[in-house]
């Protein structure tokens, strides 16, 4: 499930990333908040589960790693500076943790980093009470920046994305017959474009 789900999300990407080169660039957005030249440490997200009072750590959530894969997809293409450092040992490190707050500045200065990256998947459904035998993607949560410095969220973000926004409308890259998996990685790419557009900013661009 987690190979199938990447290459759905490569493959997302990779036809976003088409679909933009057939455009002219006509200004370029700065970003919400520059991270300049930083070594960024992606976690994976946590993830709420819809049995009540579970929460899947950092690390156990399936969806939450593969969105962590395709921020760090996202991020070396769209900033300039940005190192991404290797998370070979944070799992150890998270789970290790005593308290249900992770230090990130301790995490990060363990590793080298300058910042981290992580959040919560709050919500992850595929079907519409209002839209009977049609899928659509919901995503609802947020994700945080963390300044290992000072140990500061600097940056919060709250996402809430379906997809599509009007299942009847028919206006969405993936058909009504996708799967649950497509529409995941769907969502997950469409999260992955918003981090990179707050710390990289983002083009406006016009077709041809």
């Amino acid at each position: 499930m987690l190979r199938s789900t990447l290459w759905l999300l490569l493959l997302t990407l990779s036809v976003l990333a088409l679909e933009s080169g057939c455009s002219r660039v006509e200004k370029r957005l700065d970003p919400e908040y520059d991270i300049g030249d930083a070594q960024l440490l992606v976690v994976p997200f946590q993830q709420k589960s819809k049995a009540p009072a579970v929460l899947r750590w950092h690390y156990e959530s399936v969806p939450g790693s593969t969105l962590a894969r395709a921020i760090r997809m996202q991020l070396p293409a769209a900033c300039d500076g940005v190192y991404l450092m290797p998370d070979d040992q944070v799992a150890e490190l998270v789970f290790h943790t005593d308290t249900d707050r992770v230090p990130w500045d301790e995490i990060g200065q363990q590793v080298g980093a300058t910042h981290v990256l992580t959040g919560r998947i709050e919500r992850l459904t595929f079907r519409d009470r209002r839209s009977l035998g049609m899928l659509q993607g919901h995503l609802q949560g947020y994700w945080e920046l963390y300044r290992v410095s000072d140990g500061k969220a600097v940056v919060r973000r709250e996402f809430d994305i379906r997809l599509p926004d009007n299942p009847e409308s028919g206006r969405i890259y993936v058909s009504f017959e996708s799967s649950e998996n497509e529409l995941q990685g769907a969502l997950l790419a469409r999260l992955a474009q918003r981090v990179a557009s707050v710390l990289c900013g983002e083009d406006i661009e016009m077709i041809d």
